[in-house]
């Protein structure tokens, strides 16, 4: 009896481990980049791999900076092409869509882009840092829709503070209702500023100003409640009704 159940725990335990080793993922290089991502003159390598069975898509991304050592992060649903629009209005300075990079005399900065659903909440959003020959992740917006985050229009990535650090800028989807005779009236949809830094958190500061800049302030949200007059020869919009400023 002792030998049989002996027997039964044997096959139980190879088994298990049968099953753990088929829920190991393999991941299979799908392109590689080589570029000097640090300014040093050495030619660095970008890694892109998948284990879904959709092409086209990736799941884990591999840097390694020559002498230095490597970081590896995987998605935690997966990374597409980068929007169109975006790669329309902004020079990468890779010849991909399955990626983006900007580099300046300091840092070199990488956005990785999900995919936008029929909700119209994005699957992921990272953002990827590399400087002082340092490299990190230093925005990972995964569930957007549970975040309070949702970066539904990538607009740019520019320096915006006296020091040249790049900042990641982005707005949400607004609404028209109404038609004028040389405008249309719609929703407060106002920029977000996020200095690519080790926090990379929303820089109210940098926000206001920018948006008083280029668009209107009236609040740090996106608001149904705060109507804006935008011009159809595409000048710069306007509040058409105030009920309140948004804090």
């Amino acid at each position: 009896m002792k030998t049989l159940l002996t027997i039964l725990l044997l096959a139980l335990t190879v088994i298990s481990y049968g099953q753990q080793v088929k829920k190991k993922q393999h991941y299979s290089a799908v392109r590689s980049f080589y570029v000097d991502l640090n300014n040093d003159g050495k030619t660095d390598t970008i890694i892109l791999s998948s284990s879904l069975p959709q092409r086209g898509n990736f799941n884990k991304l591999t840097i390694k900076l020559a002498g230095y050592t490597k970081q590896t992060f995987v998605a935690k649903d997966y990374w597409t092409d980068v929007d169109k629009w975006f790669l329309d209005s902004n020079r990468n300075s890779l010849n991909t869509k399955m990626l983006f990079l900007k580099k300046t005399a300091t840092q070199t900065v990488i956005l990785l882009f999900g995919e936008i659903d029929g909700a119209g909440y994005r699957g992921e959003f990272s953002i990827i840092n590399i400087e002082n020959d340092q490299i990190k992740m230093v925005f990972d917006d995964g569930n957007s829709h549970n975040s309070g985050i949702d970066i539904e229009h990538p607009v740019k990535l520019a320096a915006l503070e006296p020091d040249g650090r790049l900042c990641f800028i982005y707005t949400e989807y607004g609404e028209f209702d109404e038609q004028l005779n040389n405008a249309m009236i719609g929703t407060y949809s106002p920029f977000f500023i996020y200095p690519v830094n080790d926090s990379c958190k929303l820089n109210k500061p940098l926000m206001k100003k920018y948006n008083e800049q280029h668009y209107v302030f009236a609040g740090y949200k996106y608001s149904e409640n705060i109507r804006i007059r935008y011009p159809n020869n595409g000048g710069k919009p306007t509040i058409w009704k105030k009920r309140r400023v948004e804090q």
